[in-house]
């Protein structure tokens, strides 16, 4: 398995985004860190709760904060600007704007995707939406899936996306803190879902055809999945 420059370059921005947020600071380095191979460089400062990232291009990167702020960093300038038009969120206890991520295509289509939690009443969900960038605003906003997970705890909404290398979406939801229901089928929590990056189901997701089923669960019995990686093929060199 090849570790890509890229994944390298998301380490480092994490490492970069938790000394921002106090968990590591001047007084906590030891003589041991200063002898060490990394040297920490303040990027941007006085930010809230940082939750997920991703390059848009080799200069800048999208974060989101759980309070429902976007923010854009120029990595070239150290400049950050606030993205207007983002969605109202629901932000109490673990609940909150969640990950944000890019697909291979983001060149020629200029979607970027995000996963936060939505109220209802006095229940929230897990979102999955997805907009595009037009001069430090979020356009053409659309709610891909509002999951079957509505609940009336505020944590274990997951949530991480990924995509693979054949137009699907990937994004988790935990099991809302009530563990039975990521065995249960009929509501989304506790489960991987796979959809197109339009939204639709794909054909040859594994519970498809069962009618006690959701159509769009890829796998189940998770209590709270805020990882999640799909390994894609190398480029080859060549050689």
């Amino acid at each position: 398995m090849m570790i890509s420059s890229k994944i390298i370059q998301y380490l480092i921005i994490i490492l970069l985004l938790f000394a921002i947020n106090g968990f590591v600071s001047s007084a906590q380095i030891t003589n041991q860190d200063k002898t060490s191979n990394f040297d920490i460089d303040v990027v941007i400062d006085g930010l809230g709760i940082p939750w997920g990232l991703a390059f848009l291009s080799a200069d800048k990167l999208i974060f989101s904060q759980r309070n429902g702020k976007i923010g854009l960093i120029n990595l070239k300038q150290n400049k950050l600007v606030w993205l207007t038009n983002s969605p109202a969120v629901y932000h109490n206890g673990q609940a909150g704007l969640l990950d944000v991520a890019v697909p291979d295509d983001y060149v020629q289509a200029g979607w970027i995707y995000f996963t936060y939690s939505k109220s209802f009443a006095n229940k929230s969900a897990t979102v999955l939406a997805r907009a595009q960038l037009e001069n430090n605003s979020l356009q053409n906003w659309q709610d891909i899936l509002v999951s079957q997970s509505l609940e009336n705890t505020n944590y274990h909404y997951g949530s991480r996306i990924t995509f693979d290398e054949k137009g699907h979406v990937y994004f988790s939801i935990g099991d809302r803190g009530k563990r039975p229901n990521a065995q249960n089928l009929a509501n989304h929590a506790g489960s991987i879902l796979r959809l197109n990056l339009d939204g639709s189901i794909p054909g040859d997701n594994p519970f498809i055809n069962n009618k006690n089923s959701l159509p769009e669960i890829w796998s189940y019995g998770h209590r709270n999945p805020q990882g999640l990686f799909m390994i894609k093929t190398p480029v080859s060199s060549g050689q």
